[in-house]
């Protein structure tokens, strides 16, 4: 009984003293559970300086990753962030913020003259709305204008008006040959068409004041707004200051600006 008893105090004696070893060697993981966790605010607004305050004060810090720019959220303030507002995050945490870059804005440009599917095209490329309205402000096709004007800056999003025209008809050039040159003007005009330049032959054998030759030529096809130059029989009623000619009418005239064939 003896021996049993003394094996027993030494069992235990063994016991308490490995249990304090391993504890002593082998001390217990933390609880992963036992952490104080924050819940994240909305920072959507603030400026850079009142954010890192806000985290600050639930020991949290910050980093500051690119800027965008932004309709309504001024130059400097937050408009992103990560991770998102009501997540969990641990004391020393870092929260990732994206700052505005304020208002972005385009310079209307200058459009006048361009074909009007890439004059539309520019305005969209660079970010404008676009509403197109046709006119026959000039006898030109392609763009015209735009409200506001080339040159004004728009914050975006922004609408633009072009203004384009589809150019004036094309048309018939009449028979003029035989028609006096008092007549001429109104002739044209009854078809969209201009007198251009009027030559005088003085020997010519036709009726003194007839037009003898014309270009172009009567049934060519011309825009409207075009100019039509002729050469007349006879002395021009001013002969000083007329454009007379002793040859022979030509198979042409000396071109006109605007004239097309």
């Amino acid at each position: 009984m003896r021996l049993l008893r003394l094996t027993l105090v030494f069992a235990a004696l063994f016991g308490v003293g490995y249990a304090y070893a391993a504890m002593r060697l082998f001390p217990a993981a933390e609880d992963p559970t036992d952490v104080d966790f924050t819940e994240i605010p909305d920072l959507t607004g603030v400026s850079l300086a009142e954010a890192g305050a806000r985290l600050s004060a639930l020991g949290l810090v910050f980093t500051e990753q690119g800027s965008l720019h932004h309709g309504e959220i001024p130059t400097g303030g937050v408009i992103a962030q990560r991770p998102l507002p009501g997540q969990l995050a641990r004391a020393g945490d870092t929260i990732v913020l994206t700052t505005s870059a304020g208002i972005e804005t385009r310079v209307v440009p200058d459009l006048a003259g361009l074909p009007s599917g890439e004059a539309a095209t520019l305005l969209t490329r660079l970010g404008f709305e676009i509403d197109i309205e046709e006119t026959d402000e000039s006898a030109a096709a392609g763009a015209i204008r735009t409200e506001p004007a080339a040159g004004t800056s728009l914050p975006l999003p922004a609408r633009v008006r072009l203004f384009v025209s589809q150019g004036k008809a094309i048309v018939a050039v009449p028979d003029l040959q035989g028609r006096h040159v008092d007549d001429l003007e109104l002739l044209l005009e009854e078809v969209d068409l201009r007198l251009g330049a009027v030559r005088y032959q003085v020997e010519a054998p036709e009726v003194p004041g007839r037009v003898i030759f014309q270009s172009p030529a009567p049934g060519s096809a011309l825009r409207g707004d075009g100019f039509v130059s002729v050469i007349v029989a006879g002395t021009p009623p001013d002969s000083a200051a007329a454009d007379v000619t002793r040859d022979a009418a030509l198979d042409t005239v000396p071109a006109t600006p605007g004239l097309e064939s």
